[in-house]
């Protein structure tokens, strides 16, 4: 499954980085600091499931999640974040996020769901 990853702080980028390969089936082919490098990294990656933090430099993770949508992506939009999940959850979710995972406490979480969604072979409609 592939995996992009949208988020702005370098070391906590390839933290995230490093655990995500470390999961069988998980492959990251692109990684975004920004809104616009992030829709341009999902455009020319198409991957199975984007990785979106709402706080991100030269824009916001919202908009960066309408703008991929409107791109045309059909997979999963999961959104990590430290941004208060019952203000923004629903946010998120009405511009076309599939799930909210609060970064300070659901990484392992997130994990465990992109490892059953692989287990499952579910991949983006093409």
């Amino acid at each position: 499954m592939k995996v992009v990853l949208i988020e702005d702080c370098a070391m906590l980028r390839r933290l995230m980085v490093c655990r995500l390969q470390q999961e069988p089936g998980i492959t990251v082919v692109g990684q975004a600091d920004c809104e616009s490098a992030a829709v341009a990294t999902v455009a020319l990656n198409h991957p199975d499931v984007v990785l979106v933090d709402l706080s991100i430099t030269a824009g916001t993770g919202l908009s960066a999640i309408s703008r991929i949508r409107q791109g045309g992506f059909r997979g999963k939009i999961y959104v990590l974040s430290a941004e208060d999940r019952y203000v923004f959850g629903p946010q998120v979710m009405s511009r076309g996020a599939d799930a909210f995972y609060d970064k300070a406490f659901d990484f392992e979480r997130l994990i465990e769901d992109l490892g059953a969604l692989s287990h499952q072979g579910w991949l983006a409609a093409a």
